[in-house]
């Protein structure tokens, strides 16, 4: 299931692998496409995701994109993130 966005300037919503919440921005972003999106946070109507993508800014490095306050990432289109979550699991036991 793809992360959909519904921003105010759009009627439908849009697809993406990862959407990343900062201070006043969201970051769109669709691997398959190799597209990014910066939306204001003020224009984002909507953003529909399943429970398992949530991540804290913790689980997110400044490597991907910049990092996040929080965010929603179908991990299995980046592999450099995986590795980063799996490492973090290994730390905390």
């Amino acid at each position: 299931m793809a992360i959909t966005v519904l921003s105010a300037d759009e009627y439908q919503a849009q697809e993406f692998d990862a959407v990343l919440v900062r201070e006043r921005t969201v970051l769109c972003i669709d691997d398959e496409e190799d597209r990014l999106r910066m939306i204001p946070l003020e224009k984002v109507n909507h953003v529909d995701a399943a429970p398992e993508t949530m991540l804290s800014g913790r689980d997110v490095p400044e490597s991907f994109y910049g990092g996040c306050e929080c965010g929603f990432v179908e991990t299995e289109s980046f592999p450099d993130l995986q590795e980063h979550m799996a490492e973090l699991d290994r730390d905390t036991v």
